[in-house]
C-alpha cells in the first residue's frame, strides 16, 4: 500500500501550485455568490412588505421549486430559510462545475499529456496521482467550508444560528467532495479524459433532473438524487446531519474505488473497453471539419441526449404552472374563466422564459466547449500534425468556430422544440406556435453571440479563456436571481442573457437582435485573425 502511494506528497505540492490560479478564481467566485446572496436576502427582508409578499408567493410556485429547490412546507420564511432554499441547489451545481474538470485534469489529463508517464519513471507509486488528487480535493473542500460558514456568520441572516451556518457550509463542502470523487472514479473507468469529464457532467445533469422532477411531483422521492440529499439537511430549520453522513460515505466509497482501480490499471487506458476503429480511415475524413466531427462525435451525442431529456422533462411540468391559479379558490371567486385562463397562460410563459435561460446556457456550454478544443488540442500537440499538412490556420480555426456555432444552435433548437411540444401535451389549451418562434428568435442569437465571444478569446488571448465562463456565469446569475434579490430591471443587460426580453412573454427587440448578430460576426473574425497572427502554443 505504501509503495503504491509513494510520491503522493510531491504530486500534491505540484498540483496545488499548478492549479493555484484556477482554484483561487473559482473559490473567490463561489464565496462571493454566498456572500452576495445572503446580503441581498438581509436587504430584502428588511425592505418593503410588498416585495416580501411577492417573493413569498413566487417561492410557493411549482416552477420555482423545480429550478431552485423546494422550501420545506410549514417552515417560517425568514432570510435564512429562504436563502438556504434558493441557494443550496445552485451552489452544489457550481461546486461540481468547479471540481469535476480539476479532478480529471489531475489524473487522466496528466496521463494524456505525458507528464505522469515521466513522473512514474521515478520512484512514484501507481496510486500516487489519484491519492494526490484526493488530498487536493479534501484541502479545497475544507477551505470552502471555512469560507462559506465564516461568510454566513459575518452576515448574520435573520433566523440563522451557528449550527445552521456550519451545516450549510459543511454540506456544500461535502457535495464538492462527492462530485470530485465521481470524477476521480470515472477518470479511471473512461478511456479518455474528455470521456471522463463528459460522463461526470452527464451524472451531474441526471441528478439535477431527478431532483427537479421529484421536487415538483413528490418531494419524498428527492432522496433519489445526491443534490436532493443536500436539500434534505434543511439548514436553519431541522438541521438534519444524516444527508451529510450519506454524502461522506458514498464519496469515500467512490474515491476508494478510484484508488483500487488505479493500482492495477495500465497507464493511458480505461477499464471500460474502447471500440476498435477501422484499419483504414474513410476518405471523407481528409478535411479538418470532418476530422473534428469524427473525433468529437461522442461529445456531440452526449449533449444532444441531454438537450432532449431536459427539454422533455421541463416541458412536462409546464401544465402544473398554470394550474396553480385554476386550483386557487380565491382566484376563482375574483376572476371569470377567461381572466383565469389568461393569467394561467402568462404564468406558463413566465416559466418558459426561465427555461429559455437554462437552455441558452446549456447550448453555450456545449458550443464553447467545442470551440475551446482548439486551445486544448493545440496545447496537447494534436494540431501539430494538422499544421504540417495543407490546411491553413484560417481553415483550422474556422472549422472549430463554425462547428461550435452550428452545434450550439442545434442543441438550443432541439431543447426548445422538445420543451414546446412536451409542454403542449400537459397544458389544457395548446400554446400558439408564435411562442415557439419567439423563443427561437430570441435565444439563437444569444447562443451564437456567446459562442463567438468564446471564439474571439480563444483566438486572440487563449490564456484568459477562463474569464469567458466568469462572464457567462455572472450574466446568468444576475438574470435568474435578479427578481428574487430585488436587483434593477436592467441589471442583466451587460450580457446577452439580459437581452432576451423574457421570451416568449415578449418578442425580442430588433435593436438587441442586430447587436447580437454583429457580435457574432465580429467575434468570429477576431478569433480567426487572432489565431492566424499569434504564435502556436
Amino acid at each position: 500500500m505504501w509503495r503504491n502511494s509513494r510520491g503522493t506528497g510531491y504530486l500534491l505540492r505540484a498540483n496545488l501550485k499548478q492549479n493555484l490560479k484556477f482554484s483561487l478564481i473559482w473559490i473567490v467566485i463561489l464565496v462571493m455568490m454566498i456572500a452576495s446572496g445572503a446580503t441581498k436576502m438581509v436587504a430584502l427582508f428588511g425592505g418593503p412588505k410588498t416585495d416580501l409578499a411577492d417573493m413569498k408567493h413566487m417561492l410557493t410556485m411549482p416552477g420555482m421549486a423545480g429550478v431552485f429547490g423546494a422550501i420545506p412546507k410549514g417552515v417560517p420564511l425568514n432570510s435564512a430559510t429562504v436563502f438556504a432554499g434558493i441557494m443550496m441547489v445552485f451552489m452544489v451545481i457550481l461546486d461540481a462545475i468547479y471540481i469535476i474538470p480539476l479532478m480529471v485534469k489531475d489524473t487522466r489529463g496528466q496521463e494524456e499529456s505525458g507528464l505522469l508517464e515521466m513522473v512514474r519513471a521515478r520512484t512514484v507509486g501507481r496510486t500516487a496521482a489519484v491519492m494526490a488528487a484526493v488530498w487536493e480535493l479534501l484541502i479545497t473542500s475544507v477551505v470552502l467550508f471555512v469560507l462559506y460558514s465564516g461568510s454566513l456568520m459575518a452576515i448574520n441572516l435573520q433566523g440563522a444560528d451557528l449550527n445552521g451556518n456550519i451545516l450549510f457550509g459543511l454540506v456544500l463542502a461535502l457535495a464538492n467532495v462527492f462530485f470530485g470523487a465521481v470524477a476521480l472514479l470515472l477518470a479511471q473507468l473512461a478511456s479518455t479524459a474528455q470521456g471522463a469529464e463528459m460522463w461526470s457532467y452527464v451524472i451531474l445533469t441526471a441528478t439535477y433532473l431527478i431532483r427537479l422532477v421529484t421536487d415538483i411531483q413528490n418531494q419524498k422521492l428527492t432522496w433519489l438524487s445526491p443534490i436532493g440529499w443536500a436539500q434534505k439537511t434543511n439548514a436553519y430549520t431541522d438541521n438534519n446531519y444524516w444527508p451529510v453522513l450519506m454524502l461522506a460515505v458514498v464519496a469515500l466509497v467512490l474515491a476508494g474505488g478510484a484508488v483500487v482501480i488505479a493500482r492495477t490499471r495500465d497507464l493511458g487506458t480505461g477499464i471500460l473497453p474502447e471500440r476498435a476503429g477501422r484499419a483504414r480511415a474513410a476518405g471523407w475524413l481528409r478535411s479538418v471539419p470532418a476530422l473534428l466531427l469524427r473525433t468529437e462525435r461522442g461529445l456531440l451525442a452526449g449533449w444532444l441526449i441531454s438537450a432532449v431529456l431536459m427539454g422533455a422533462i421541463l416541458g412536462s411540468v409546464l401544465g402544473g404552472a398554470g394550474d396553480v391559479l385554476k386550483s386557487n379558490p380565491l382566484y376563482r371567486k375574483l376572476l371569470d374563466v377567461s381572466q383565469i385562463n389568461a393569467a394561467s397562460l402568462q404564468m406558463t410563459l413566465a416559466y418558459m422564459a426561465m427555461f429559455v435561460l437554462v437552455f441558452v446556457c446549456l447550448a453555450v456550454v456545449a458550443g464553447a466547449q467545442l470551440v475551446g478544443k482548439l486551445k486544448s488540442d493545440e496545447e496537447k500537440g494534436y494540431l501539430g500534425i494538422v499544421h504540417a499538412e495543407k490546411p491553413t490556420r484560417t481553415t483550422i480555426s474556422l472549422s472549430y468556430y463554425f462547428l461550435g456555432l452550428i452545434f450550439s444552435a442545434i442543441i438550443y433548437v432541439v431543447a426548445i422544440v422538445c420543451l414546446y411540444y412536451s409542454g403542449n401535451t400537459t397544458v389544457s389549451e395548446p400554446l400558439p406556435s408564435k411562442y415557439l418562434v419567439r423563443m427561437l428568435v430570441a435565444g439563437l442569437p444569444a447562443v451564437l453571440a456567446f459562442v463567438s465571444l468564446a471564439a474571439a478569446i480563444i483566438g486572440v488571448i487563449p490564456r484568459i479563456s477562463g474569464l469567458f465562463w466568469v462572464y457567462m456565469g455572472a450574466g446568468l446569475i444576475v438574470e435568474m436571481f435578479g427578481p428574487i434579490l430585488n436587483l434593477g430591471r436592467n441589471a442583466g443587460k451587460f450580457s446577452p442573457f439580459g437581452w432576451l426580453n423574457q421570451a416568449p412573454v415578449h418578442a425580442l427587440e430588433n435593436g438587441w437582435l442586430w447587436t447580437m448578430l454583429v457580435i457574432v460576426v465580429v467575434g468570429v473574425v477576431a478569433g480567426v485573425v487572432g489565431y492566424r497572427e499569434r504564435d502556436v502554443a
